[in-house]
């Protein structure tokens, strides 16, 4: 059987998904036995060649950014998203809060350490584009992988799935389906929640490993989030944070949020929360109505 060609690319993002993928270590063996990985940041080829799947991490931020996607669009018969910044936006899609102008100057001119600072205007720096974008926004996407970074055991599924031509498997229910966590009191009808307020994880002396995080008013974006990363942040005594994105129900991830908060706390309570948009909207914000209004 001829190996599938694939070629992988790097937008604006940290690099974890590359680093996730090589996280594979041994069992990369027979995904190799497959695929014939010819193009990738890890290997530095610079062109891209004309590959049956094309897999892009990060998200469209710049004009460079968006120039590879088209180029990568063009070269591939199919695009696999990888990531939750090329699936949403990603943490850097909170930039579309603010005016490019704004953000500009606060990082250039009015930093703090920065003494007569100038916005760079050199052509061969590549311009920021008035949003972040995912890349679905950009470019036709036919497979989508969130997570941040999505972890080994679901990269080499999705490979999987598209070596074998298969659908990939979407999960259809929340991160609290798949939390091991007791839950007490959130499936007890009442007028009252535990607790008066949300707090930091930071405020508290201690956590109980085994009690739902809302419970001990710990804010967990599980309610409003697609299970399928093994709830390995709240394993690790975290709350969610939201990663995977919206679950297929959801078109609002934050506005989802808010609606399970408002069922369980009092009211008044989301008023203790100091930044509703950047929690609920810290990897979704891009593909949200906001940014969409707005441009028209």
């Amino acid at each position: 059987m001829a190996k599938l060609k694939v070629a992988t690319g790097l937008l604006q993002g940290c690099f974890g998904c590359h680093m996730a993928l090589l996280d594979l270590h041994e069992d990369l063996i027979p995904l190799l036995v497959a695929l014939d990985i010819v193009r990738s940041p890890i290997n530095d080829v610079k062109e891209v060649p004309e590959v049956d799947l094309g897999i892009l991490d990060g998200s469209v931020c710049n004009t460079e950014n968006e120039a590879l996607a088209k180029e990568f669009r063009k070269k591939s018969k199919k695009i696999l998203a990888l990531g939750t910044c090329a699936t949403l936006g990603g943490i850097n899609g909170l930039r579309n809060l603010y005016d490019l102008d704004a953000v500009l100057k606060r990082s250039y001119v009015k930093n703090e350490s920065t003494v007569e600072g100038t916005v760079p205007s050199s052509p061969v720096i590549p311009r920021l584009l008035p949003h972040v974008k995912a890349l679905h926004q950009v470019i036709d996407v036919d497979y989508a992988l969130p997570g941040c970074p999505p972890t080994p055991g679901m990269i080499a599924t999705a490979l999987m799935d598209i070596i074998n031509n298969r659908e990939m498997k979407i999960a259809s229910k929340n991160l609290c389906h798949e939390c091991t966590r007791t839950h007490e009191q959130m499936y007890i009808p009442r007028r009252e929640f535990v607790t008066d307020s949300v707090t930091s994880i930071m405020e508290l002396d201690e956590i109980n490993e085994d009690k739902c995080f809302l419970e001990q008013g710990i804010l967990c974006m599980g309610p409003a989030t697609r299970e399928g990363c093994e709830a390995r942040c709240v394993k690790g005594n975290t709350p969610c944070r939201g990663c995977m994105g919206p679950g297929p129900d959801a078109l609002e991830q934050g506005a989802k949020m808010i609606n399970s908060l408002a069922s369980v706390l009092p009211a008044g309570g989301l008023m203790f929360m100091e930044d509703v948009v950047g929690v609920g909207y810290r990897y979704s914000l891009p593909v949200s109505i906001y940014p969409h209004r707005e441009e028209k």
